[in-house]
């Protein structure tokens, strides 16, 4: 993944994020703690579930 700089102060729970900045999956993020954010896909479907990811790989999706 690569770290995106402006990440940090750009994302809090409940925003929505992608993993790279054209990334077609959509997260929203649950929690964040210690520099990594809990994040689960918008769109649910079986087998899916949250999961950590460091804050700084994080990209505000576009609405």
């Amino acid at each position: 993944m690569t770290e995106n700089p402006a990440t940090p102060a750009a994302v809090t729970i409940g925003d929505t994020v992608r993993l790279h900045p054209q990334g077609v999956s959509r997260f929203k993020i649950l929690d964040i703690e210690d520099g990594r954010a809990l994040i689960e896909a918008v769109v649910q479907s079986p087998g899916t579930y949250p999961f950590s990811v460091q804050v700084k790989y994080l990209v505000p999706a576009d609405s």
